[in-house]
């Protein structure tokens, strides 16, 4: 286990080359060992491996999700991937568990994943090829297999996968899950990774990028599984999560993201939708 640079050969600007990838994952609260089992075994089963997983350990974790880690980072010791394990010596929250792990990602992108989710076989190896052909991307998602904890049969999820029809809808909706993204590392640092400013790290960090003229781009094909848990709030946590919108809503007019009309539809809307919802009726997987 080791944060040391990754082997040259660096290519995010030379389609002859596949681009260097690090895989970005944390662990902690009440996430179960079980969960985090199946997310690293997805991992050793990609047709192409990452270059660097870096898995943050948000704080004390129980015991079996420790000697799950250990007995990974014996595994990656031969290579071909670097395993870098960050501890945090107590529980700082996803937003700054993402910033710390960030820190260390030596690849020139920087893919993320949830504790519980599932990659299909070839997911690294579908966005590595489509990086390695389409140098100017600076961000390639893809749709997702959703489960439930409620009984509700899984679903596919699917959003735009053009970069124009991306950036439209991002003016009045969060189309991309999270934990499917594969973005340029250079950039991620650049619009300062991820904030908690609004309560919607996700949403706020892809118009930040877009903001940034960052180049998008879906994979139109589940290459993640992933899991929501559904959400109930009270009628104080309903409201909350709509004040966090509207200020959200405003935040995006006043850099210009969205014009007046945006900005009003969209927050009407929106703000409705969270008054009804609550939260967007799913863990942190689940479009804000």
């Amino acid at each position: 286990m080791t944060s040391g640079a990754l082997p040259a050969g660096d290519a995010a600007s030379d389609t002859a080359v596949q681009p260097s990838i690090s895989l970005l994952m944390s662990t902690g609260g009440d996430e179960t060992a079980a969960g985090l089992e199946k997310s690293l075994d997805s991992l050793r089963a990609q047709t192409l491996p990452p270059d660097q997983i870096v898995l943050v350990v948000d704080g004390p974790v129980d015991s079996a999700r420790e000697a799950l880690i250990e007995r990974f980072g014996l595994l990656y010791e031969s290579g071909p991937t670097t395993f870098t394990l960050l501890r945090l010596p107590r529980s700082q929250g996803f937003v700054s568990a993402m910033n710390a792990g960030l820190e260390l990602c030596r690849g020139a992108y920087t893919m993320r994943m949830d504790g519980g989710d599932v990659n299909l076989p070839d997911r690294i190896a579908v966005k590595a090829s489509y990086l390695r052909d389409h140098p100017d991307t600076d961000f390639v998602s893809s749709w997702t297999e959703e489960s439930f904890d409620d009984g509700r049969p899984s679903s596919l999820r699917t959003s735009p996968v053009t970069h124009e029809a991306i950036l439209q809808a991002l003016r009045w909706r969060n189309v991309i899950v999270h934990p499917t993204i594969c973005v340029r590392t250079e950039l991620l640092r650049a619009v300062g990774g991820y904030r908690n400013r609004f309560g919607l790290p996700d949403y706020d960090l892809f118009v930040r990028l877009a903001q940034a003229g960052a180049r998008f781009h879906v994979i139109p094909k589940a290459l993640l599984k992933i899991r929501s848990e559904t959400e109930r709030n009270g009628e104080a946590g309903r409201l909350r999560y709509a004040l966090r919108e509207l200020d959200f809503r405003r935040g995006l007019y006043r850099t210009g993201f969205v014009n007046l009309r945006e900005f009003v539809l969209g927050a009407g809307i929106g703000v409705i939708s969270r008054l009804v919802a609550g939260g967007g009726g799913g863990k942190k997987h689940a479009a804000a």
